[in-house]
């Protein structure tokens, strides 16, 4: 696997908001195509601490984030904030 070296501000936003959102650091590795070790130095570089508390026992949820009855995802909304509504 070809591990991502740079991170994007959106990739930033989401590893800040690790510990919030409750994504275990298997599924936010998955989802940024890295390795959970290099994810950890980039929090460290951060200066962000992650919860590892036995989310990685879990299996990985790759489904994707939905919006439903105007509920959104707190990453999704964030993101939306970032980068704007394109829709």
């Amino acid at each position: 696997m070809d591990y991502k070296r740079n991170f994007t501000p959106s990739d930033d936003a989401l590893i800040r908001q690790q510990a919030v959102s409750g994504i275990s650091l298997k599924v936010l590795a998955k989802m940024l195509h890295t390795s959970r070790e290099r994810l950890m130095r980039r929090a460290n570089e951060l200066g962000v601490s992650l919860d590892i508390d036995g989310y990685d026992e879990e299996p990985a949820d790759t489904r994707a984030r939905r919006c439903s009855d105007k509920l959104i995802d707190p990453l999704l909304e964030r993101l939306r904030e970032i980068h704007g509504d394109r829709n």
